[in-house]
């Protein structure tokens, strides 16, 4: 998005090494171009999570690992398309954060490995 817009933005510091991090941060104060690529990344999250919800009908979809780092911010995007993407369904998932963060993985295999 940088090379192929003009637009002024914060993230252009950043051109060399930008990060899903520096993208959420500069879309948090409000930079145009960091609010539309989050809002790309949260249409194409919200695609998804509802193509899963109106095919095996989930209770809900917990959002882990790097993406999750952004908080209820990126969780408040995903939900707005989901939620237009589910329209029809009766029963909508419920999008949260994963209170494991990144660790999730490790606790899922210390788990296996004691069972």
């Amino acid at each position: 998005a940088l090379a192929a817009d003009e637009t002024p933005s914060a993230m252009r510091r950043f051109e060399d090494h930008i990060s899903a991090k520096n993208v959420l941060d500069c879309a948090k104060s409000g930079d145009a171009l960091a609010l539309q690529v989050t809002e790309t990344v949260g249409r194409y999250l919200g695609l998804a999570c509802a193509q899963i919800a109106l095919t095996v009908d989930p209770e809900a979809f917990v959002i882990g690992g790097g993406v999750s780092r952004a908080g209820q911010f990126l969780i408040d995007v995903i939900q707005k398309y989901y939620d237009n993407y589910v329209a029809i369904s009766a029963n909508k998932g419920v999008l949260t954060l994963a209170k494991l963060g990144n660790d999730a993985g490790i606790y899922g295999a210390a788990r296996l490995v004691l069972d």
